[in-house]
């Protein structure tokens, strides 16, 4: 390997990289909204490691109606999306280039549509230089719970954010500054649409939990008032439901979470909620959101909880989206060739190393275990391993470690590619390479907070800095949903 393609930032020059500052991209596309967000992260260096110390918000799209085409409205509309996101990027001011990192997320029934994968797909591509794709519920739950502000106002305390979209709701609850448990049910405010002489619009296939007969109501009906109250009231009681812990059966996504105490906070966010804002839409309300942000908030209220609006709720999960899902590697990292980079969808089995001794078999086991129970195939066979090392660093503990990982991914035809929580990238990348001659590709990150993630994009090298940005998702198109 020539040593011009061969990078080890410990070795590199950085310039003026104690604070650095990030431009990511949100786009998410929703049942019922899409709208995009940028935001400028300030990160700080300490310790060998980044923080974000500041979020800025640069610029927020108007919120448009997701385009929906075809015959019941199958696709999603690309042109659209993509014409949303030059527009912003225009009176942002900012060039494609100038976007280091983001998130394309498809969320609610918009996964249910056709061509969900290849939307996303293409915007990914279209949309700059590092944006990475992700879809499903649990990370719609964890965008929404950071971007309403759930898990900031939970430090030292506990709060639980419900976040009503146009197809699902996302439930988090938040405990001193970290998401402890998610669920996602079928309840959605756009679920059933009107057309303007207020006869049926259009029927998603969660409505059917919530009529009378378990049917969908056809095309161009009108519905009595009445009804209409009693499938609110049934979706509204779902949530509840859901708070109280109690089983939903259909209408569950995820694993149940635990009862919620009456005596705490729910933060309400999700594009139903700007229905009980000040600032709600000025457009007369064509589905059931307004009905159903009304009767959820009584509801929950008269149930003996506090109820607080998010700031600006309809964007919680675009916020979250872009402000929220980037790490960066600390700055002793080992890469043997950049042009690896970027990688996307990488699936990722977590290694713990022990704290007491070990030998290469041990190791070995150690890797092939993981990967056995791994529940995602990467693009072009790829594997991550993430590294959770306890212990010392010794050069017999190296040793050992980086035969044992040859060892555990032989046959795979994967770059070794290495997430640390500790920072030791720099040290064990260069044991690969310099004691043991390995000649396959090599990547090996550290300074991560979280390495046990379903899925990661890894960015290019941050100009300057010797950074690497680091994404965690979720690729579930149509996730949890037990209907059709």
């Amino acid at each position: 390997m020539s040593e011009s393609r061969r990078f080890t930032s410990a070795d590199r020059a950085l310039v003026e990289s104690d604070i650095i500052e990030v431009l990511t991209l949100g786009l998410d596309i929703g049942s019922a909204t899409s709208h995009v967000s940028i935001s400028k992260l300030t990160m700080v260096r300490g310790h060998n490691r980044y923080t974000v110390s500041n979020t800025e918000v640069v610029y927020q799209s108007p919120v448009m109606k997701t385009p929906f085409g075809g015959e019941g409205r199958a696709f999603i509309i690309r042109t659209e999306l993509e014409s949303m996101i030059d527009e912003s990027l225009l009176k942002a001011e900012i060039d494609r280039d100038d976007i280091e990192s983001g998130v394309v997320i498809l969320t609610g029934n918009a996964l249910r549509r056709q061509n969900a994968r290849q939307i996303a797909d293409l915007l990914a591509s279209f949309s700059g230089k590092f944006i990475s794709i992700s879809a499903g519920d649990r990370l719609e739950s964890t965008m929404a719970a950071f971007g309403s502000g759930a898990v900031q106002q939970s430090i030292g305390s506990d709060c639980l954010n419900v976040d009503i979209g146009g197809g699902t709701t996302k439930i988090s609850r938040c405990v001193d500054g970290k998401i402890s448990e998610l669920t996602a049910i079928e309840v959605g405010g756009r679920i059933l649409q009107f057309n303007a002489d207020g006869a049926v619009g259009h029927a998603e296939p969660n409505l059917g939990l919530y009529t009378s007969d378990g049917q969908l109501p056809e095309y161009g009906t009108a519905l009595e008032s009445q009804e209409l109250e009693q499938i609110v009231d049934r979706m509204a009681n779902t949530i509840l439901d859901t708070v109280r812990g109690r089983d939903l059966g259909d209408a569950l996504r995820l694993q149940l979470i635990t009862e919620y105490p009456t005596s705490g906070t729910v933060v309400l966010s999700g594009g139903v909620s700007q229905w009980i804002t000040a600032t709600k839409p000025a457009d007369a309300c064509d589905d059931l959101g307004e009905r159903l942000a009304l009767k959820t908030r009584d509801l929950l209220q008269d149930t003996g909880y506090t109820i607080r609006i998010a700031n600006d709720p309809i964007r919680a999960t675009v916020l979250g989206a872009s402000q929220q899902r980037m790490q960066v590697s600390g700055n002793t990292v080992f890469i043997s060739d950049e042009r690896l980079l970027p990688i996307r969808n990488a699936p990722v089995s977590l290694v713990t190393v022990p704290a007491e001794d070990f030998d290469q078999e041990m190791i070995t086991e150690l890797v092939e275990e993981s990967l056995s129970k791994a529940l995602f195939s990467g693009d072009h066979g790829l594997r991550v391993l993430g590294i959770d090392w306890l212990g010392s660093l010794t050069y017999s503990r190296a040793d050992a470690f980086c035969n044992g990982v040859i060892e555990g991914l032989k046959g795979l035809n994967t770059p070794i590619t290495l997430l640390l929580k500790q920072d030791i990238a720099g040290l064990i990348g260069i044991h690969f390479v310099e004691e043991l001659n390995y000649q396959k590709p090599v990547i090996c990150l550290d300074g991560l907070d979280q390495v046990d993630f379903d899925f990661v994009d890894i960015g290019e090298v941050i100009n300057q800095t010797g950074l690497v940005p680091v994404v965690a998702k979720s690729i579930l198109f149509n996730s949890g949903s037990k209907l059709s």
